[in-house]
């Protein structure tokens, strides 16, 4: 019998494809210098209590907030994930209407059946090239005029790196009493340098997350919840992120966040450094045919306000498909990117990469780009209501019986969960929504163009029973 994950990730390691994926540290010992397996220790009394921090972790936390102009910040060992959950129970009560961008990670579903909220979900603009731009003023007005809104929860930055208009909304949201989350877990290196977008702390949400292991120098499932306490419990939100953190949390964990935190507020060359690396290469990737990088050309549409330029979003204007690209870089390059889709894909660099990786992912895609003839991209079919209110509230489908039926015969019914091609991860039937003829026609199209469906298996729906 074999050691299953252990032998599979020995031969990745032999492997040592380039990663421009996450976590942040990028293998890079100068970021991770330590052993940690020696520091995989309990809660002693030496090392403070992660649920009621009176020492060490309450000291790291109180730097934490100061670097990021909070009020608290919390660290989280669960990864952001249990952030957003944390933040709706902290702000929401049941019952309570809360406006949810239907892009927003998998995690604020499952928020919205825990909490037992009423969700009215907005749909982020779509770009000409199917990738998730902003939410729309216009819209958030309309669900404000038409709902007692008592929370709004956003994701911005994107997974491809575009961010809201957060101070405007932020304002919005405020002038009708109520609070705003926002989903920053892929922008928490923002803090470090006025070449990324602004954090949304600063352009005033009330409680934001930032998973630091996606974009610093972090182990897996670091990540941070702040809030700004004049509009939110400070206690209610402390108990919830201890109901959602685990009673055995991993020091390592800690002390890599910790660690991170230190030596980027230390030594703020290393930001400098880092971003005349990804200047330069965005420069050179500019001069490509084909494969085209998202630049900020494309700010101001879509309500896209800005980018993050570490995210080398590139569009795949060709036969080649985004997940034959990837393939291509990893078979022959050696390089592993983020995420492929079929019109583009995402490589994420951090200030731990080895700038000699950022130019040989630069090097490749233009080798690669020479050999490619253009091609006009197709928008994927994807469309949903600006502004609604799914038939049936998250938590309510949770809890029902459920059955399978065929995607032929699912008109009218309810699906047990969200239906989504990933990519891009917008979802053609979100969670408590009522399946439609227009839904199944859309499934097919996606399903044609050999793209991934989450909430479907074997062309069958788990739906709730009638």
């Amino acid at each position: 019998m074999s050691a299953y994950i252990l032998d599979k990730l020995l031969e990745l390691q032999e492997k040592n494809a380039y990663p421009l994926h996450m976590p942040g540290h990028k293998r890079n010992l100068d970021f991770m210098p330590y052993d940690f397996r020696t520091m995989d220790i309990t809660e002693t009394g030496e090392v403070d209590n992660l649920h009621d921090p009176k020492d060490i972790i309450a000291r790291s936390q109180e730097a934490m907030a100061e670097l990021l102009g909070a009020d608290e910040s919390f660290y989280l060992v669960n990864g952001g994930s249990s952030g957003t959950v944390a933040a709706v129970l902290g702000c929401c009560n049941p019952g309570d209407y809360v406006l949810v961008a239907s892009n927003c990670h998998k995690s604020v579903y499952h928020a919205l059946v825990l909490s037992g909220v009423r969700p009215v979900y907005i749909s982020p603009q779509i770009t000409e090239e199917s990738l998730c731009g902003g939410i729309s003023i216009r819209d958030m007005f309309r669900a404000f005029d038409t709902y007692d809104i008592k929370a709004m929860i956003i994701t911005s930055p994107t997974y491809e790196g575009f961010t809201c208009d957060v101070k405007t909304i932020a304002d919005i949201v405020h002038k009708h009493n109520s609070v705003l989350i926002v989903d920053e877990c892929h922008g928490a290196h923002f803090v470090f340098s006025d070449k990324f977008p602004h954090t949304a702390l600063s352009d005033g949400a009330d409680v934001v997350v930032n998973s630091w292991h996606k974009t610093l120098p972090c182990l897996n499932q670091a990540a941070v919840l702040s809030i700004k306490a004049e509009r939110v419990d400070r206690q209610r939100i402390k108990e919830a992120v201890s109901m959602m953190n685990t009673t055995s949390p991993s020091y390592p964990i800690l002390a890599s966040i910790d660690f991170a935190r230190h030596i980027l507020t230390t030594d703020r060359n290393l930001f400098t450094t880092y971003i005349e690396t990804i200047t330069e290469a965005r420069h050179e990737l500019a001069h490509c045919k084909v494969l085209k990088l998202v630049n900020d050309s494309i700010k101001g549409e879509h309500d896209i306000y800005d980018i993050d330029i570490s995210k080398f979003t590139i569009m795949v204007r060709a036969e080649m498909t985004g997940t034959e690209l990837a393939e291509i870089l990893l078979n022959k390059h050696n390089i592993q990117v983020e995420m492929a889709g079929p019109h583009h894909i995402v490589a994420l660099t951090s200030v731990a990469d080895d700038p000699r990786g950022i130019k040989k992912f630069v090097k490749a895609i233009r080798e690669i780009d020479k050999k490619l003839e253009r091609k006009f991209i197709e928008k994927l079919p994807l469309s949903s209501p600006a502004v609604h209110e799914p038939e049936m509230l998250p938590r309510d489908v949770y809890y029902a019986e459920k059955e399978k039926v065929a995607l032929e015969n699912a008109e009218g019914r309810i699906p047990a969960n969200i239906i989504m091609p990933y990519p891009p991860g917008i979802p053609v039937v979100a969670l408590g929504d009522k399946i439609t003829a227009e839904h199944i026609s859309q499934i097919k199209a996606l399903q044609d163009l050999d793209v991934n469906i989450i909430g479907i298996e074997d062309n069958e729906i788990l739906v709730v029973k009638n």
